[in-house]
């Protein structure tokens, strides 16, 4: 038996809030039934990319998922040229968009704490912060935003949130 507890917080605690800038993104847009074979795929960017910053993967509608790969942009001509040979062979739709930046909210338990995800995104949409995507785990909220958005975002999450520091 697993216990959890669950938390309420007028103004929540978190972690910390980092920035990455200088990202791309490709969106790859695909049949359910080619998950396998696009996997495979993705595999073969680990050479020309060096490492994902964040993977997602978005449902769509029954026929259609999306894919979105983060990395770091000067990669973006390695990795489409790869993608470029092998997405043709299966269908897909490939679009990608440069340059991109995240945010990531690190803090204590997200999955048991009420109310976080509404206070992140209330308080962008306040701001008319643009979000491209998101991503969530247990302890990591992940936001990818356009080019030049990353400090202001993150100027109004560190205004809502208190992140306790050592001084």
């Amino acid at each position: 038996m697993e216990t959890i507890a669950v938390y309420w917080e007028s103004r929540v605690k978190i972690y910390s809030i980092t920035e990455v800038t200088n990202l791309s993104m490709t969106s790859i847009l695909f049949p359910p039934l080619a998950l396998e074979k696009l996997g495979r795929i993705v595999t073969t960017l680990e050479e020309p990319v060096h490492r994902f910053e964040l993977v997602t993967q978005d449902y769509i509608d029954p026929a259609h998922s999306q894919l979105n790969l983060f990395y770091d942009r000067s990669k973006q001509g390695a990795a489409d040229a790869a993608l470029g040979k092998e997405a043709d062979k299966i269908k897909v739709t490939v679009t990608t968009t440069s340059p991109v930046e995240l945010i990531y909210l690190h803090g204590p338990h997200f999955q048991d704490r009420f109310g976080i995800a509404d206070t992140v995104f209330s308080a962008l949409k306040g701001d008319n912060i643009q979000v491209i995507t998101t991503g969530c785990a247990g302890t990591t909220i992940y936001i990818a935003l356009p080019r030049n958005q990353a400090d202001q975002a993150a100027k109004i999450l560190r205004e809502t949130f208190i992140i306790p520091t050592t001084n």
